[in-house]
């Protein structure tokens, strides 16, 4: 089952999400955002008054309290839940949480945990699932891996353009920036850094549009199915 699955990797506003959601539509497949596994810790974490750069021990005891995970829902859809019901996004997606969730996602046990978890999705259906360390961790045997990224500029621009990604009257130069140190932490962390998977094909969405990024997946993905 692991290995039917498709894994889509890529740095911080690269478009991954955008594109994994309209590649799963047109495979018939499920969307997984991984990402907002970990914002949802971090905004537990923030809830309870946590500093996810500091409180690295506090943080990991709530890995016994809470459990988030992808359910498939009595509708057939997948959905995000926390404990026994499904996460609100709009909270999870705000500013303050993406200022700190890559403090949180740098955590050993963290990524141990959410691996776990995202591993157990796999049984559900066919998966587009998109993150960080999905071809290298979650994944690592997918028949079909992808690593998204388009320079930190572009990124930019992406990023003022989604609702709440943005601290009010921050500056272009400043989300640049931003952009780049989530970059350097996700790429230098301990566990599971930010890497493209050795056999993912690459792809530099700068001076692409949405649908020619996903002709460009489709068909590698038609092209690697079994007969």
């Amino acid at each position: 089952m692991d290995k039917e699955q498709i894994a889509l990797d890529g740095p911080a506003a690269s478009g991954k999400s955008t594109l994994a959601k309209r590649l799963a539509d047109r495979l018939g497949a499920f969307f997984v955002n991984t990402g907002d596994m970990y914002r949802t810790l971090t905004w537990v974490a923030l809830h309870k008054g946590l500093d996810p750069a500091k409180d690295i021990a506090e943080i990991t005891k709530l890995l016994h309290f809470v459990d988030i995970r992808y359910v498939r829902t009595q509708a057939g859809t997948m959905e995000l839940w926390m404990d026994d019901r499904p996460v609100d996004l709009a909270k999870v997606r705000v500013s303050e949480v993406t200022a700190q969730v890559s403090h949180v996602a740098k955590i050993g046990n963290v990524r141990e945990w959410m691996v776990s978890r995202q591993r157990q999705a796999a049984p559900l259906g066919l998966l587009v699932m998109e993150g960080r360390d999905i071809g290298t961790a979650v994944f690592p045997h997918a028949r079909y891996k992808f690593y998204v990224t388009a320079s930190p500029e572009v990124r930019a621009k992406r990023r003022f353009a989604q609702t709440g990604e943005v601290a009010a009257g921050a500056s272009f130069e400043r989300v640049v920036a931003e952009i780049a140190e989530r970059d350097r932490m996700d790429m230098e962390r301990e566990h599971s850094p930010l890497r493209p998977a050795p056999d993912a094909i690459h792809v530099d969405t700068s001076d692409l549009d949405i649908d020619q990024v996903l002709e460009i997946l489709a068909q590698h993905i038609e092209a690697k199915r079994p007969e």
